[in-house]
C-alpha cells in the first residue's frame, strides 16, 4: 500500500492551509511531499481537494476524505497481513512495508534485500513515526542541527520524540550522505525508488543499489547479520555471521 499511503500524506500535508503546485506529472506540496497528478486531479473531481488542474489545497471534504482513506487502509491491511516477527521482537506487516517487494523473491530469484537488512529499514520507519517529523524536517535532521538543538527539542516534543530523533541524527553521522537520505526517504517517507532517483537526477535502479548498502551499513552499526548465532547472539539481540564482527564508526 505504498502510493496510497503517500497519497495520505500528501494530503495531510495540505490541511494546515498549504499548497501544492504541479510540477509535471507530480504535485509537489511546501511540506516536501508529493503525488500522481492523476490521481490528484481525480481526487479534485470527486471534491476531496480544491484546484484549478495548477495547484490544489484543502477544502471542507478534505478531513472527511482523509479520514475515510484511513479506515479503508486499516481494513485492507487487517486483510492481507503478512507478520514476521524482527530479531528486536517488533511484529513488522510486510504487506505495508515499503521494502516487501525487495524482501520477496521473484522469478526464481533470491530476495534483494536479506532480512537483517529489512530490520534495519523497518527500524527506520519506527523511528520516524515516533519520532513525530514533518517530511521536510527529517532530511534536515543532520547530526550537528541535533547536537545543536538538543534543549530546544526536548522542551518541544515528548521525550519519546526526542529520543527517536537523536537516533535518526546518529543514522546521518554513520551512513554516506547519499545513503543516509536514500534510508530516510524510502523507509521513513516511503517514497518509491523511481521518485527518489526522479528527484536526485540518478539513473534507473541506481536508488536501489544506494538502499541496499545503506542498509546493510545501518545493520552493521545495529549488530545485524544474515545469520544467528544463537543463545549468547540471542541475549545480544544481534544477527551476526559466524566470525563476523559490526563495522566500527568513530
Amino acid at each position: 500500500m505504498p502510493r496510497d499511503l503517500q497519497l495520505q500524506r500528501f494530503v495531510r500535508s495540505l490541511l494546515g492551509g498549504g499548497t501544492a503546485t504541479r510540477d509535471g506529472s507530480l504535485y509537489r506540496s511546501g511540506g516536501g511531499q508529493s503525488a500522481d497528478a492523476a490521481v490528484v486531479e481525480g481526487l479534485i473531481s470527486a471534491g476531496g481537494l480544491a484546484g484549478d488542474g495548477t495547484s490544489c489545497r484543502a477544502n471542507a471534504e478534505t478531513r472527511t476524505w482523509l479520514k475515510r482513506a484511513q479506515l479503508d487502509a486499516d481494513a485492507f491491511a487487517g486483510q492481507h497481513r503478512q507478520e514476521q516477527v524482527m530479531p528486536d521482537g517488533a511484529t513488522v506487516n510486510l504487506a505495508e512495508s515499503p521494502l516487501s517487494r525487495l524482501a520477496a523473491a521473484s522469478g526464481g530469484q533470491p530476495p534483494f534485500l536479506d532480512r537483517h537488512q529489512v530490520e534495519a529499514g523497518e527500524r527506520v520507519r519506527r523511528l520516524v513515526e515516533r519520532a513525530q517529523l514533518q517530511p521536510r524536517l527529517t532530511m534536515a535532521y543532520s547530526a550537528s542541527r541535533t547536537a545543536g538543538n538538543r534543549q530546544q527539542a526536548a522542551s518541544d516534543i515528548s521525550d519519546l520524540a526526542a529520543d527517536a530523533r537523536r537516533d535518526l541524527a546518529r543514522i546521518h553521522a554513520v551512513l554516506p550522505r547519499d545513503c543516509a537520505g536514500v534510508v530516510l526517504d524510502v523507509c521513513g517517507l516511503l517514497k518509491g525508488l523511481q521518485e527518489v532517483e526522479r528527484d536526485r537526477g540518478w539513473p534507473r535502479r541506481s536508488a536501489k543499489l544506494v538502499l541496499r548498502i545503506g542498509l546493510e551499513q545501518l545493520a552493521q552499526h545495529y549488530g545485524l547479520g544474515s545469520v544467528a548465532r544463537g543463545a549468547e547472539a540471542g541475549r545480544k539481540r544481534s544477527w551476526m555471521g559466524e566470525g563476523a564482527r559490526p563495522m566500527q564508526f568513530g
